[in-house]
């Protein structure tokens, strides 16, 4: 999932029900799998202290693409599927391009 990501960055209450998702999302960006996968991946966690604190994560990629994700209205792996498709869609243009 990290090939094509050149930075996380999660903003969230630990505390909010609301945070749930972005945990979920980090856990997997935390995994060996994808530390291996880009080493050089910058991860930016800030812990909020109000539970009213919007869930917020924001994902470069290599080409310069940025999203900006409301964790509150997404479930955690719909996240991570959201940022492994568009990962998924620049390995296979990197692919064509090297053929």
């Amino acid at each position: 999932m990290l090939k094509q990501v050149v930075s996380v960055r999660a903003a969230f209450c630990p505390f909010s029900k609301h945070s749930t998702s972005t945990k979920v999302f980090l856990s997997r960006v935390y995994s060996k799998e994808n530390s291996k996968a880009n080493p050089q991946c910058k991860i930016d966690v800030v812990v909020t202290h109000h539970t009213m604190d919007p869930a917020i994560i924001d994902v470069e990629f290599k080409d310069g693409n940025k999203y900006h994700i409301d964790a509150k209205e997404m479930k955690g792996d719909d996240i991570v599927t959201q940022v492994e498709k568009y990962s998924n869609k620049l390995t296979q243009q990197e692919d064509l391009k090297g053929q």
